[in-house]
């Protein structure tokens, strides 16, 4: 059984910004520290990851450092895969997994790819979902990545999370937990 979880980049330059081509777009630092905010609420909740595959583009590899980096120690390894880059075949990703070690593995990418791919995992090719930035789903397979292969877990979007407030140096804190 393999436990997937499929994160959309942080946010990154706007598209059109003349000082960058779209797929060279980097990070702006809003979403590097939500990025990082985002690893430390996984960590502190318990989830591990044994890879993490990212895009190559240079908004999901940068998501995919931040995270690690709010991981601090024992942060899984971090591999570049052109499976995840905009507009890739849902298939390669699935012989690409097939070919991954671990059962807890982070897919780093971009929209509309990653939530067709999770629509596809779960057997709901209609199903309408748009993940902002940065959003994990989880997804549980009892058989190898594919169609139907799938169901859906969980569901955490950004403001479930967010970057550590000044002086707040227990950093950042589940919405849902401020009422305690």
């Amino acid at each position: 059984m393999a436990t997937l979880y499929l994160i959309r980049h942080a946010e990154a330059v706007p598209p059109g910004d003349p000082n960058y081509e779209d797929d060279d777009r980097p990070l702006v630092p809003a979403g590097r520290a939500t990025a990082r905010s985002l690893g430390t609420v996984l960590a502190a909740k318990g989830i591990k990851f044994d890879v993490v595959l990212t895009s190559p583009l240079p908004r999901a590899k940068q998501t995919a450092e931040e995270l690690l980096a709010g991981y601090g120690e024992g942060a899984a390894e971090l591999h570049e895969v052109d499976e995840l880059a905009p507009g890739e075949k849902p298939r390669k990703l699935d012989k690409r997994l097939l070919k991954t070690e671990g059962e807890s593995i982070a897919l780093v990418g971009h929209e509309p790819d990653l939530s067709d791919y999770a629509g596809r995992l779960i057997g709901a090719k209609k199903a309408r979902m748009k993940l902002a930035k940065p959003s994990v789903v989880c997804i549980e397979c009892d058989e190898p990545p594919g169609k139907e292969a799938g169901e859906l877990q969980w569901l955490l979007a950004p403001p479930w999370f967010g970057p550590a407030t000044a002086g707040n140096d227990a950093g950042p804190v589940l919405y849902a937990d401020r009422a305690r």
